[in-house]
């Protein structure tokens, strides 16, 4: 078993070209996660243990023996991507992202955003994904589900992370 201790930097570093590259997959839910274990696509065992804070980005080395390196790979997953068509005033566009980023929020579901889109993981059905956004009832929107690469390279921020302290008191 290999013991992944740190990220050792980005595979497209001059300093890792020409190794040997094993791919380990991490999915968006486990990329902020300390402690994991798995099996690269080359069947190697690892066991990482990173330090508080440390985050599994796409193309982050966590091994290197001079010949191989163990590079952490985003898969893509389902996601609801709801796009916003750029033509709308500033203000609707605005009120459309916050009013999306509320709804799924209230879900506690993180969410990503990536020039005129948001994407949201499906921890739920799509159904009831597609329901929260068309109860909005917001011009110029679209929601789809399609396969995304989430928070490849930052952790995806969670609505309401610091719970609802203080509704229903008073």
């Amino acid at each position: 078993m290999l013991q992944a201790r740190e990220i050792l930097g980005h595979a497209g570093e001059p300093r890792f070209h020409g190794r040997r590259v094993e791919h380990l997959i991490v999915g968006w839910d486990e990329a902020s996660k300390r402690r994991l274990r798995r099996r690269t696509d080359g069947g190697t065992d690892v066991a990482i243990d990173v330090a508080r804070g440390a985050y599994l980005a796409d193309g982050v080395v966590l091994a290197d023996d001079g010949e191989r390196i163990v590079v952490v790979e985003r898969h893509r997953e389902r996601a609801l991507v709801v796009r916003l068509d750029p033509a709308l005033p500033s203000e609707q566009l605005a009120r459309a992202a916050v009013l999306v980023g509320h709804a799924f929020g209230n879900q506690h579901v993180p969410l990503e955003v990536e020039g005129h889109e948001i994407r949201v993981p499906l921890t739920t059905s799509e159904a009831v994904a597609r329901a929260t956004v068309e109860a909005l009832g917001l011009a110029g929107v679209e929601a789809s589900s399609e396969l995304v690469a989430l928070g490849r390279e930052r952790p995806m921020p969670a609505g309401h992370s610091q719970g609802h302290h203080g509704h229903g008191h008073g």
